[in-house]
């Protein structure tokens, strides 16, 4: 039996409302086809939204942005996704990417949430103040519910799931900070 459109539904609800029971269910129908729904429909949502609010859902454009943002986003979705299976092998929890692709897209869920924030943004210091710690609240809870899908997928415990999270942050910090150290030492041997 796979995915009805009521079982679809009660998915986004629980991911809002019981992010953790849902993320914790075992008996999940995998489908690789309603993850992408899901990534097309939040993506759709966010960007159609942005555009109404910045006034260019009637631009001539706005189909062609549309569609290059939905790839873009369904591609960066699937290299997120290809780029945690390869971590999660290095540590022998691999096998698992149509189930990380699943989850993942249930992740960015709280984007719709959005638009009704850029609306509060435009009354005045005060709306924008609280419209944009909102936004903040937001991009955590997505994070959370990031670590929540990783966690459920490779059963880590979750602080090893933010650690997972974080992991490409760090590792370019880090790139950045030797590459600094390595030129300035270069700079200044040859500059003797």
């Amino acid at each position: 039996m796979g995915i009805t459109v009521d079982n679809y539904f009660e998915n986004l609800y629980s991911v809002i409302f019981s992010p953790k029971a849902f993320f914790e269910k075992n008996d999940h129908t995998i489908s690789i086809r309603v993850a992408i729904a899901n990534i097309l429909l939040i993506s759709s949502i966010a960007f159609t939204t942005k555009s109404i609010f910045e006034s260019n859902i009637l631009h001539k454009l706005f189909l062609g942005k549309l569609i290059l943002v939905l790839l873009g986003v369904v591609i960066t979705w699937f290299l997120t996704g290809l780029f945690f299976e390869y971590i999660a092998k290095i540590f022998n929890k691999g096998k698992k990417l149509n189930n990380i692709l699943f989850l993942t897209s249930y992740a960015p869920l709280p984007y719709i949430f959005f638009a009704p924030l850029n609306l509060l943004k435009d009354f005045g210091s005060i709306g924008y103040f609280i419209g944009s710690y909102a936004e903040f609240f937001i991009y955590l809870w997505i994070i959370f519910l990031y670590a929540l899908s990783l966690k459920s997928a490779y059963k880590l415990t979750i602080a090893r799931a933010f650690m997972l999270i974080f992991l490409p942050f760090i590792s370019i910090f880090f790139a950045i900070y030797w590459t600094i150290c390595f030129c300035s030492k270069l700079w200044y041997i040859f500059s003797i």
